[in-house]
């Protein structure tokens, strides 16, 4: 805590200066205010040696702020919702329950933040065959982000599991050396996962402070030199009629899905 220095003095017999006499009691600048001084800037150094704190010194919220969100309705996010591939410049956008603004009334030691969630993806590995022959092979991107006060942290990167495999052929029937096509197959059940992560800040400046876990996950697209193009893959018909034994493919869509369920941000702060 600064020295308290008052804006004006009082005087017998002189005229109350109002505005002095205000500022002596309460004022944003540092050092002035007997009330707005000692809110948030005591230290160990302004105290008496002998000095113990009690309950009825301490207000709510001045020594530890503690702030939480969170979610537990599930959502799901599929790729369709992003632009096409952006290798230079990737848009991550904020998922639902795990984005946090607080505002800290005064500068802080430290201010731990905590996000968890739970969560299932279907992202498949892909084997495209052309003419029997292997043509490419690629994973989709599906990954979050970590954001401070709009400042991405590389430490917090995660890419999603593979939970899936998609053979990419317009014949279902076709073969590569021989060998018969894996299909699709979809693990998804078993790479579903928990996250739990936390960082901690110190000597954080009184202000708004804001964390928001983005996702990316852009159409899929197993072919560079189309960039438009997306990723197809071929299925047999669901139903069956007179004109249809159920033997007909017809040419699918490729997307990825990452579904969100339990999620939370939690912010506590220590003067």
């Amino acid at each position: 805590m600064a020295t308290i220095t008052p804006s004006t003095t009082y005087t017998n017999g002189a005229a109350l200066d109002i505005a002095g006499h205000n500022a002596n009691i309460f004022s944003t600048a540092s050092g002035k205010g007997v009330l707005s001084e000692p809110n948030g800037g005591l230290e160990q150094a302004n105290l008496d040696a002998t000095f113990r704190v009690r309950d009825e010194h301490v207000m709510s919220e001045e020594a530890v702020i503690a702030k939480s969100e969170g979610l537990t309705i599930p959502m799901d996010i599929y790729n369709n919702a992003f632009a096409m591939r952006e290798d230079d410049d990737p848009v991550y956008v904020p998922i639902g329950g795990l984005n946090q603004r607080v505002y800290i009334p005064f500068d802080m030691s430290a201010v731990v933040w905590q996000w968890s969630f739970y969560v299932a993806v279907f992202r498949p590995y892909l084997v495209q065959v052309v003419a029997d022959q292997l043509f490419a092979q690629d994973i989709p991107t599906v990954a979050v982000r970590v954001y401070i006060d709009g400042v991405e942290y590389p430490a917090f990167r995660r890419p999603l599991p593979v939970s899936a495999d998609l053979w990419l052929s317009l014949d279902p029937a076709a073969s590569v050396n021989g060998s018969a096509p894996t299909g699709q197959i979809n693990y998804e059940n078993v790479a579903a996962l928990w996250y739990d992560f936390s960082k901690l800040q110190q000597n954080v400046s009184a202000g708004y402070h804001e964390l928001s876990v983005k996702v990316y996950m852009p159409r899929v697209n197993i072919n560079d030199a189309e960039e438009e193009a997306e990723t197809y893959v071929a299925v047999n018909k669901f139903s069956t009629s007179p004109q249809n034994d159920g033997a007909v493919t017809v040419q699918s869509t490729v997307h990825t899905r990452v579904t969100f369920g339990s999620r939370s941000v939690r912010c506590v702060s220590f003067k």
